[in-house]
């Protein structure tokens, strides 16, 4: 192999060397001059930015765990509000029942065995309906309220 400045340009750019353009850069291509103490300083800088790196990877840290324990507490929260939800679900198909019972006795007679679980089941489905459309309207104000910050 040949050194880089004796090739001629002409032979560098001809070449099937894949480092000859290369070679023919440098040959064209003068580097510039350094100012005196660039190095220094290119090396207090670099020391500097490590330390600021640490600092900011610490910061970050410190960040992630405090979202979270954000996190585990809307989590515990989101629990004890189903719990609450399923709760007074119970309380309040108790109340319609004790409430319902006499009317449908007069209405159906004696076939309560297929009118109560009837009854149960709507009221579950209508207490199930009304979190899960409180949920999907909640995502769907959040949808387009991230639309409209998009169009911002």
């Amino acid at each position: 192999m040949s050194n880089d400045f004796s090739m001629p340009i002409e032979a560098c750019a001809s070449s099937s060397d894949p480092d000859s353009l290369d070679r023919a850069l440098r040959q064209i291509i003068v580097p510039p001059s350094l100012p005196p103490g660039f190095r220094s300083k290119l090396m207090a800088i670099a020391s500097t930015d490590g330390r600021h790196l640490e600092a900011r990877r610490f910061d970050l840290t410190v960040e992630h765990q405090g979202e979270i324990q954000q996190l585990q507490s809307a989590y515990v929260q989101l629990r004890r509000h189903s719990l609450a939800v399923v709760i007074a679900s119970t309380f309040a198909a108790g109340v319609c029942a004790s409430l319902l019972l006499p009317w449908l006795y007069n209405l159906v007679g004696s076939d309560l065995a297929l009118t109560m679980p009837l009854v149960a089941a709507v009221i579950g489905a209508a207490a199930g309906a009304s979190i899960w459309i409180e949920r999907f309207g909640r995502a769907a104000r959040r949808s387009s309220a991230d639309q409209v910050l998009r169009q911002l």
